[in-house]
C-alpha cells in the first residue's frame, strides 16, 4: 500500500547486464531446502508455503473430502539444466506427489499448468469441483520460482525491462519477473467472498503473441458479466494481468473496451512484485479480494501516460468507497485467456 517494491536489479552468471526481478534471497531458500530436506528452490518454497497455510487455514489435508490443486507454469524446470537429473524429478506431478506424501494427503494432487493463467484456471476448476460436490473443500496453490531457464526464455523475446515495469504506459518496454507462493481455500460453505463466475478461452493466434483484437479475452469477461445488467451493475474495478509488454497490454485493453468497461478502474501491481507466472492469477486474486473487503482501489503503479490504442481507465490514485465486486483477468503464452469475478456475499 506504500508503493514499496520487492523488485531489485539481478544478474545471472551468464548475463552481462541486469534486470529487475523480485526473488527470494538465496540464503532464505537454502534454509528452506535444509528445513524440508529437498534439493530445489521450487520444492522448498512449495512445502514451506503449504505448511504455513495449514497452520492458518480451515483445511484438513488428511480428509478424503478435501482436494488440492497445484497451479504452476514451470515448477522444477531448472533441473533440465543438469544432465544428471532424472527427467521425472523435473515434472510438476513429481512435486505434487512429494507434497501429497509430506502432508499425508489421501487424494491425488491435481496439477493445473496453463502458462500464466494457471492460477485463475485452478480457481475455476476448484469452483466446478466444489459445485459438483466432488470435494467439500479445495486448497488451491500457486507457486513459481525464477530460474536461469525462465530468465533466458523471456530474454530471448526481448521482453524484460531493466527498470521497474510500466503496465499500460506509453513508455513500457517489457516485464519484470517475480517469485511467489499463494494459496486459497475454495469451499461451498458461507464466506465473506464468493467466486461467482469464471471462464477460460484460447485465441489460437500464436505460440507467444496474444490476439490482435482482444475478442477472446472479452468473451471471458462478458461471461462473468452475464448475471448482471451491464447498464446498472458493473464491476467496481478490474485487476488486470498488466505485464507491461507491448502486445499483452494492448490486447487486454482492447478486451476491456470490447466488453464496454471503458470507465471501470483498472490496475496492475506487476511493478510491485513482478510477473509471478503461474502464481500471478492467484496472488492477484488474493490481493484484489483484500482490497475489496477494505473498500479500496489501489493505483496502477508505474503508470504515467496511457499507451494503448483504446480508452480504458487506468487507476492513478487510491480510491476509497463502497465496493461489491471485481473482475480478475489473465492471459498467457499459447493464446490462453481467463477471467473470474469475485463478489462480497
Amino acid at each position: 500500500m506504500q508503493g514499496v517494491s520487492a523488485l531489485q536489479p539481478y544478474s545471472f552468471d551468464f548475463d552481462d547486464g541486469s534486470c529487475m526481478i523480485s526473488r527470494f534471497p538465496d540464503t532464505f531458500i537454502q534454509e528452506l531446502k535444509e528445513k524440508h530436506q529437498v534439493q530445489t528452490r521450487f520444492d522448498a518454497l512449495l512445502l514451506e508455503g503449504v505448511y504455513q497455510t495449514l497452520q492458518h487455514a480451515d483445511f484438513n489435508p488428511r480428509s478424503p473430502e478435501c482436494g488440492i490443486l497445484l497451479a504452476s507454469t514451470k515448477g522444477n524446470v531448472e533441473l533440465l539444466e543438469f544432465p544428471s537429473s532424472p527427467i521425472k524429478s523435473c515434472t510438476l506431478h513429481s512435486s505434487a506427489a512429494l507434497l501429497a506424501e509430506r502432508i499425508q494427503h489421501p487424494n491425488p494432487i491435481q496439477v493445473i499448468s496453463n502458462a500464466c493463467i494457471s492460477g485463475i484456471s485452478a480457481l475455476i476448476v476448484a469452483k466446478r469441483l466444489v459445485t459438483h460436490q466432488r470435494y467439500k473443500k479445495i486448497l488451491v496453490i500457486g507457486c513459481d520460482v525464477i530460474s536461469a531457464f525462465i530468465f533466458r526464455g523471456f530474454q530471448s523475446f526481448k521482453a524484460l525491462d531493466k527498470e521497474r515495469c510500466k503496465p499500460f504506459d506509453l513508455n513500457r518496454t517489457g516485464l519484470n519477473l517475480g517469485e511467489a507462493f499463494a494459496s486459497v481455500v475454495v469451499s461451498g460453505d458461507c464466506s465473506s467472498l464468493h467466486l461467482s463466475s469464471g471462464r477460460i478461452s484460447n485465441d489460437s493466434n500464436h505460440i507467444s503473441g496474444p490476439s490482435k483484437s482482444g475478442d477472446e479475452l472479452s468473451y471471458c469477461i462478458d461471461y462473468c458479466l452475464k448475471p448482471w445488467n451491464k447498464s446498472t451493475l458493473l464491476p467496481d474495478f478490474i485487476v488486470a494481468h498488466g505485464t507491461a509488454t507491448p502486445y499483452n497490454d494492448e490486447m487486454e485493453a482492447k478486451a476491456i473496451a470490447l466488453s464496454g468497461l471503458h470507465d471501470v478502474p483498472v490496475y496492475s501491481l506487476k511493478a510491485i512484485y513482478g510477473h509471478t507466472l503461474g502464481a500471478a492469477g492467484l496472488l492477484e486474486t488474493i490481493i484484489g479480494s483484500a482490497f475489496l473487503l477494505q473498500n479500496k482501489i489501489p493505483p496502477s503503479f508505474g503508470f504515467n501516460q496511457l499507451g494503448v490504442p483504446v480508452h480504458v481507465t487506468i487507476n492513478t490514485a487510491w480510491q476509497e468507497k463502497p465496493l461489491q465486486r471485481f473482475i480478475k483477468t489473465g492471459s498467457g503464452f499459447g493464446g490462453c485467456n481467463a477471467a473470474i469475478c469475485i463478489e462480497k456475499v
